[in-house]
């Protein structure tokens, strides 16, 4: 909208590149929609907030000081992994002094491994996404075993092998709207529905049809696991629909030309990243670590390779 657009170019330049930041979690480079964003944020919890903040802070100044591209830095390329490691920190590791100079090294860390895969990744135009937040995430989630100042929280899923699914069921139909707008606030580990309605918001300033997508998104992640048998409290939870919702937005909106055939593989990209999504938390169920945005990253960049080898979709574009 030309309003916000107005409101992100007066804002201060550090500024307004820190709310870009936040805003291109869901691929939205406009700080209007970062501020919402981290309002949301911290309406879902001061510390989540408050990490997210540390992160993308961090992640964007040392992108400055290492001398990454200007133009990526003001267009938020390196915030938004920063933004994602903070709260993804904090919530799965007890809470600590010492847990907040490790959110500030592995946001640092999270804008040098972007660096790194966009210059592996550009000869082939595919996008490193939120790679960066999930392979930075897993080391520093497995390294607490090595620090005595850090330990594991006790939402992070134990160490052990797969075990057959239990509370299978469908969703009760009082519990479809939350499980919804949760799915779409998992994105950022937020467990509530208002952030979830903000964060659609938000995108619906920058594009109906991406906020669309990211709707549809999460449609998919609750009525896919359903049909599959999946557990009740998981879908319940939005923790099967944040990774659909992050992958129809790639698809349907941000690398492909926005078009019904878009559109239709951003359909099926989203429902087999539930398949995905299950499978990798089975297989990293023997080290005890999530799946976070893994699911996502992975469908993404086979769907957009194989869209380069067809004729119904144009090359995808690097953002």
């Amino acid at each position: 909208m030309d309003w916000s657009l107005k409101i992100d170019e007066a804002l201060p330049r550090p500024l307004r590149t820190i709310l870009r930041g936040v805003g291109q979690v869901f691929f939205c480079c406009n700080a209007v929609t970062g501020f919402i964003f981290l309002v949301a944020l911290y309406i879902g919890g001061l510390t989540a907030g408050a990490a997210a903040t540390v992160g993308v802070i961090s992640s964007t100044v040392a992108a400055y000081l290492l001398g990454f591209s200007e133009d990526d830095i003001d267009a938020g390329l390196y915030g938004f992994n920063g933004t994602l490691v903070g709260p993804c920190l904090f919530l799965f590791l007890e809470h600590s002094p010492q847990l907040w100079l490790y959110v500030v090294l592995a946001s640092i860390l999270s804008s040098i491994v972007l660096a790194a895969f966009m210059r592996i990744l550009a000869p082939y135009k595919i996008p490193a996404s939120t790679s960066p937040f999930v392979l930075t995430s897993w080391m520093f989630l497995v390294a607490v075993y090595a620090f005595d100042s850090f330990s594991r929280g006790p939402v992070l899923p134990p160490p052990g092998l797969p075990s057959a699914v239990t509370g299978a069921g469908p969703v009760p139909a009082d519990m479809w709207f939350t499980a919804l707008t949760k799915g779409v606030a998992e994105v950022m580990f937020a467990d509530s529905v208002i952030v979830g309605i903000l964060f659609l918001t938000g995108i619906a300033i920058v594009s109906l049809r991406g906020a669309l997508m990211a709707a549809c998104g999460a449609i998919v992640g609750v009525v896919i696991p359903i049909l599959l048998g999946a557990n009740q409290n998981l879908i319940e939870m939005g923790l099967y629909a944040f990774n659909p919702v992050l992958t129809m937005m790639a698809v349907g909106w941000v690398f492909l030309k926005p078009s019904g055939r878009s559109a239709a593989l951003a359909l099926l990209a989203g429902i087999l990243t539930v398949v995905c999504q299950a499978g990798l938390a089975n297989f990293l169920a023997p080290i005890g670590l999530p799946t976070l945005t893994f699911p996502f990253v992975l469908t993404m960049w086979m769907f957009l390779f194989a869209a380069s080898m067809s004729k119904y979709w144009s090359d995808p574009s690097v953002k």
